[in-house]
Parts: C-alpha cells; structure tokens; sequence
C-alpha cells in the first residue's frame, strides 16, 4: 500500500504537526542562539552543557503541547530550566536563559489542569526570585526595570502559547463542525434517496394493484381485457425496476414533464376522467419538486380516494392538483409533509383544500426560489383548510 503523502493527510493531522514542528524548532533555535552567546561570551562550560540538557528537555516538552507531557517530564522541564536561568544569573551570565524557563512554563500552564492563573504567578514568582539574590557575591539589587522585563518576557511567552491553544481550539471547532456538515449531508442524501424510493415502489405498488383488481373483476366476462391489464402490471413493473436501479446509481433525474405524463396515463388508466390544463415551465428551480407534488398527489388519489374527475392545473410558479373522490375530512399524510419540508427550504409552499367532497393540492415556488432572498425555511410547510364536510383524502 503507498504510503500517504503530506497533502494527503487529514487537515488536522497537518496542523498537528505544524504546531509540533514550530514549538520544538523555536526551542532548537534559542539552543543553538544561547550556546553560541556563551561561547562567544566565555561562559562556564558546565553552564553550556546545561543549555544543551534544558534545551533537549524543553523539546521535549514541547511535543506534548496539545495534551500534556507526562508528570515526570513536565517537572524535569520547569525544574531544569528554572535551574538554568537562576544559575546564569547568579553568574552573571546572558539573561536571555530566561527564555526556556518561559516556554516551559507557557506549556505547562496552557494544558490542563494547570490553566489557573495562580500558576501563572507563582511561575512569575519564581522567575523574578533570582533578582533579589546577590549576583557573583555583590549586593542584592532589586531593580523595578529588571523586574519589568522579567515579568513581560513570561507574560509573552504565556500570551504567545495561549493564543496558540485558542486559535487550536477554534480548528477543533471548525473541523468538528465540518464533520457534522458532512454527516449532515450523507443523512440528507439517505433521505432524498428514500423518498424518491417511496415515491416509485408506493405509487407503482398501488397501480399495480390496482391493474390486478381490474383484471379479477373482468377474467370471466372479458378474458382479452383482463390480459390487458395484466400486461399494463407487469410492464409497471419492469418500468419500476428500471427507475429503481437508475436511482440506486444516480441515473435518475425526475422532472414535471415526466412526471406529468406518467401520471397522465396512470390516471386514466384507473377510469378517472383528467383535464391537464397548462404545460410545464422550462428550467423552473423547484422543477423536480413539482415532479415530486405532481407524482404524491396521484399515489395519494390511486390510494385513497374513489375520484371520477380530476384536475391538473400548471402555472409557471405552481401546480395544482385536485380531485372529486374525498369523501371523509382528510388528515396530513407523512408523504405531504416531507413534501412540504422540501418546498419550505426553497421558499416555496404546500397547501391543501377539502371541500364538498373535492380534494386540492397546490404547490408553489417562485422560478429563482432556489437561490433568492426569500430562500429562508419557512415554519410551516403544508397548510390546510378543511370545510366542515366529510370526506376522503386524496
């Protein structure tokens, strides 16, 4: 198996190291930068080798940035560093050692459970502590100016590191977030992908049956008829397969013109009489979502209503679909809300009617609802009025 290149790896992982990489090359440089100083400075040799030590224990530390270094190592660190700075002090040596005392403190301080400010402190405490002791046998001088610069170098080193674990902080969100997008995305999908499997298997299913039906009613009076509708099953059938495995590898693209004349001939093949009034609107935003109203209104009249007439009415910004067989008041099917919802995220609507027996269903969205200012989710998807007569939902 090839091995992963670096633009290859996770953005995290990326930035890991990145982080990792510049902590530990900022403490190689103040290594390389303070051992020269001493050489050049005619330091003690035994404080260059503890440069080295502290140095190599810092890096270390610095490895475990995100986390936290174990207990041991983080002690070694503060302890040594601390160490060197008091000891170069105290001979007078460059103060520039205070440095790796201030990244081991910044480390320590911004991993928990150490982030309390106290710690912060008491570290400060320690780092000024060396300036109240006699240098090389002198005076103890305290001098404010000396305490100053002590005490801003650790307050930036500490500010350098917590702004660093911020803005990682801040990555972790939005990385988080983006992995919430994406299943986001793959849950959206799965939706789509089962509605548009419940729209084909439930609307076909139920021609189905109803072909079947008919053919029972009409074997023995009119065999020819009933081998008709057996026929017109089974290629129902065979159409639905195929729009089934064009689905499962994405073949399939709905539209209102198909649908429109899909639904066309299942109506009138179950004895409704139909008047399609208007044509489908070319490169309309909401076209497949019309193709989707259009297919779930007919499912819903093969299924539930004993309609005679029927109604088909296309506008550019709606369709409309109503029959005469709701007998009882009707009720919110699953089908129509999902319908609704899908409307709804474009700015669109869902509404239904029930009145003397006639059901209708009307679907709207503007021709730029996909992408215009009025593209915002709206509260409710599908909206009723019921008269106050019985009937069957459609």
């Amino acid at each position: 198996m090839p091995r992963r290149t670096p633009d290859r790896l996770p953005a995290l992982t990326r930035m890991r190291r990145y982080v990792t990489g510049s902590f530990v090359s900022l403490v190689a440089f103040l290594a390389v930068f303070s051992v020269a100083a001493l050489t050049t400075e005619g330091a003690p040799v035994r404080l260059v080798v503890g440069v080295i030590a502290v140095s190599i224990a810092v890096a270390a530390h610095s490895v475990f940035w995100e986390r936290g270094a174990p207990w041991w190592l983080a002690a070694l660190s503060l302890t040594s560093s601390a160490a060197l700075w008091w000891a170069a002090h105290l001979d007078g040596q460059n103060p520039t050692l205070l440095l790796f005392f201030g990244v081991s403190v910044g480390l320590v301080t911004t991993t928990p459970p150490f982030t309390s400010w106290r710690w912060l402190v008491a570290a400060m405490g320690v780092a000024v502590a060396p300036l109240l002791v006699p240098a090389s046998g002198g005076r103890p001088v305290v001098l404010p100016v000396s305490i100053a610069v002590v005490v801003v170098t650790m307050a930036a080193i500490y500010l350098v590191y917590r702004l660093n674990r911020y803005g990682f902080d801040l990555y972790l969100e939005i990385e988080a977030a983006r992995e919430t997008t994406a299943e986001l995305a793959v849950v959206r999908e799965r939706y789509r992908f089962s509605v548009d499997l419940h729209d084909i298997q439930g609307q076909a299913l139920h021609v189905s049956r109803l072909q079947l039906q008919l053919a029972a009613k009409t074997l023995d009076r009119d065999p020819d008829e009933a081998r008709r509708h057996l026929r017109e099953a089974e290629q129902l059938i065979v159409q639905t397969i195929a729009e089934t495995r064009r689905l499962a590898y994405g073949e399939r693209a709905l539209t209102l013109a198909g649908e429109l004349a899909n639904s066309t001939e299942l109506i009138r093949a179950a004895g409704i009489d139909l008047v399609v009034d208007g044509s489908p609107p070319q490169g309309h935003a909401a076209d497949d979502l019309f193709g989707h109203a259009v297919r779930e209104a007919t499912t819903n009249m093969l299924r539930h209503a004993q309609a005679e007439h029927a109604t088909i009415r296309i506008r550019p910004d709606s369709v409309m679909i109503e029959n005469d067989g709701a007998a009882e008041a009707p009720r919110v099917l699953s089908g129509l809300a999902r319908l609704g919802e899908r409307f709804a995220a474009i700015g669109g609507a869902v509404t239904t009617s029930h009145h003397d027996g006639v059901f209708r269903l009307e679907a709207r969205a503007e021709g730029a609802g996909a992408t215009g200012p009025d593209s915002t989710p709206r509260a409710s998807s599908v909206s009723r009025s019921t008269a106050p007569t019985t009937g069957r939902r459609a």
